[in-house]
């Protein structure tokens, strides 16, 4: 019972079966009425009767499409790279981030989109967390995972943190107006994620599982959530960045030079 409140509650949050809820209080109402004494009229009644049918039938008719649905959620990542980092980036004003090293999504042309658009908008902000190098028995564990999980590794976990914490200090230097802020987490949970505009309406959330072993990175399962196609994962994995964000510890960075524009 408390389960289907629930559902009821998100669905009139989300302004979903509205009119399936109000015919069924309806009902319900006249149905009361009708228990206690003969104080609902016969045409009200049959208003009731129906639209209650009326809604039913509506219902059976819509198209569910539940494959296509599935077909736009699951995909690996090149389904994933039909709209291109540059493209997203260009209606982005924040980004959240978490992978282990990070240094596919901060290759050196992604950093250079993200410094001509996130960060070069005074609303503009980015939030990313790798895993911490010092963590020595961790790192050892997701380069296990990671690196001889693949079948045809190109790069090191190791060398990758490294690479991308000399990028997160070059960007954390240049004189943009967006925010920014680096963090380093602890051990490996098994999925990296990036999120564009994690906070609005139009927010996108991309999840990639990791799994035991994979020709290449490429191949693994990502997850592409909104909160239209999944409002209940889209906000699991808000949560769960929140999580790793507030166990972060912040990455050791040089002051940030003065903000100004670079076009």
């Amino acid at each position: 019972m408390l389960q289907y409140a629930r559902r009821v509650l998100h669905d009139i949050r989300e302004r979903r079966n509205i009119e399936a809820y109000v015919i069924s209080l309806l009902a319900i109402v006249f149905a009361a009425l009708t228990l206690i004494g003969d104080k609902v009229d016969d045409q009200l009644k049959w208003a009731v009767l129906l639209a209650g049918v009326g809604v039913l039938v509506h219902q059976i008719t819509v198209p569910r499409n539940e494959g296509a649905l599935t077909d736009r959620v699951l995909e690996d990542r090149t389904g994933f790279e039909r709209v291109s980092l540059k493209d997203r980036l260009r209606t982005s004003q924040e980004i959240w981030m978490f992978a282990p090293s990070g240094v596919n999504f901060l290759s050196e042309d992604h950093c250079g989109a993200i410094r001509s658009t996130v960060l070069n908008r005074h609303d503009g902000s980015v939030k990313m967390v790798v895993l911490d190098h010092e963590e020595s028995e961790a790192v050892r564990i997701a380069t296990q995972q990671l690196d001889n999980g693949l079948e045809y590794p190109l790069q090191t976990l190791a060398d990758s943190i490294v690479t991308t914490r000399s990028r997160m200090a070059a960007m954390a230097s240049w004189p943009l107006p967006g925010g920014r802020e680096f963090r380093l987490f602890g051990y490996n949970p098994g999925f990296s994620l990036v999120a564009f505009n994690p906070t609005r309406p139009d927010g996108v959330i991309i999840v990639e599982i990791h799994g035991v072993r994979n020709s290449s990175t490429s191949g693994r399962m990502h997850l592409e959530l909104t909160k239209k196609n999944a409002p209940y994962w889209y906000t699991y994995w808000l949560d769960q960045f929140n999580a790793i964000w507030n166990a972060a510890k912040p990455l050791p960075l040089p002051p940030k030079a003065p903000a100004g524009n670079l076009d």
